[in-house]
């Protein structure tokens, strides 16, 4: 969520200063271009043992996602006023190969619209873009409500023999996070959410026979999964008064408290930031049964789009600012989510 936000306001500032001395030949016909980095071979899951054959399928599939994107989207279809360069890649970072609750393989798929200016070039690096993501349990949520530190394993703020443990330790904590409110489901298998009225929605593209893809957490479990890893860290002070902290925090809570589902963000605890009488966003985790497991890794399971929402005054006023089109948000605008829903593999 963060990062869609801060790639709008990124990409409205890179057009406005670009747009300065630049004028657009919008009505320009564009063409088409497919770029697929996805990995032939390196894949890698926590919990799925990939073949050759598993990437070279993933690689098609999704190429085939991009081409039914080019055939059915007007935008992509007929380009106007810029290039249309698609691009797939895998998901960055460790989250994606550490989840116990992975088993489809993770992609992102970019639409840039790369805008011709009227001195015979076009707009190449950091244009304006719509991404989504497929089969990856980060999509559709608001960001996780523990990030890991970036440890160095010199056994100065625990014991080394314990590495596995910690590793554990954060795997627990780091598969928490909050989610928006459920704001609608225009078509069975399509949810969308919303923080709150005019903020960008997260939507997501499942299967809605099969079970919840996403379940809630008690405070329970969150104060357990906590204790669990500051635990685990004690030879310095302030690890030693962090987990203090903690304990506190836990003590002060009710039984029945302990037993609610867990929202996200306290009044006044600082450690287990999460309370469980209802106020905040509610912290889920991905169910892993919610995956089809009689279908390959390489089948398109999930996927999470976003929508900037904004309205005809914002969209007018960045025209005249910006000198073009928002093009994410008119390429959501045109999406018909009842087709999206059918591309999902059962």
């Amino acid at each position: 969520m963060k990062k869609c936000l801060f790639l709008i306001s990124g990409l409205l500032l890179t057009a406005l200063l670009y747009g300065q001395d630049n004028k657009w030949l919008l009505e320009k016909p564009g063409a088409w271009r497919f770029e697929n980095y996805l990995p032939e071979k390196s894949y890698k899951l926590r919990n799925v043992t990939l073949s050759a054959a598993d990437n070279a399928a993933f690689r098609t599939n999704i190429a085939a996602l991009a081409e039914w994107f080019r055939q059915n989207h007007s935008m992509l279809k007929n380009p106007t006023g810029y290039d249309m360069r698609a691009i797939a890649n895998r998901m960055w970072g460790d989250y994606t190969t550490k989840s116990e609750a992975e088993y489809g393989l993770p992609a992102t798929l970019a639409f840039l619209f790369e805008v011709f200016d009227a001195e015979g070039g076009k707009w190449t690096v950091e244009p304006p873009q719509y991404g989504l993501i497929v089969n990856n349990i980060i999509g559709g949520h608001q960001g996780f409500y523990f990030t890991p530190e970036s440890l160095v394993e010199d056994g100065s703020r625990y014991d080394l023999s314990r590495s596995e443990e910690v590793r554990k330790a954060q795997d627990m904590l780091w598969q928490y996070f909050p989610v928006s409110w459920f704001k609608e489901s225009p078509c069975p298998g399509v949810d969308i959410y919303s923080a709150n009225t005019g903020a960008t929605e997260q939507i997501v593209v499942y299967n809605p026979e099969r079970p919840p893809y996403w379940l809630p957490v008690t405070l329970q479990e969150l104060a357990d999964a906590s204790l669990a890893y500051y635990s685990l860290f004690q030879k310095v002070e302030m690890d030693r008064m962090i987990l203090d902290q903690l304990r506190t925090e836990i003590a002060e809570l009710s039984a029945e408290e302990l037993a609610a589902p867990a929202y996200f963000g306290h009044d006044s605890h600082f450690v287990l930031k999460a309370n469980g009488s209802g106020q905040g966003m509610q912290i889920m985790r991905f169910n892993p049964e919610y995956w089809n497991k009689s279908l390959p890794p390489s089948a398109i399971q999930f996927m999470a789009f976003w929508n900037p929402v904004l309205g005809n005054e914002e969209m007018a006023d960045h025209l005249r600012r910006a000198g073009f089109p928002n093009y994410p948000q008119l390429f959501v605008n045109l999406i018909k989510w009842e087709e999206i829903a059918r591309l999902i593999n059962k």
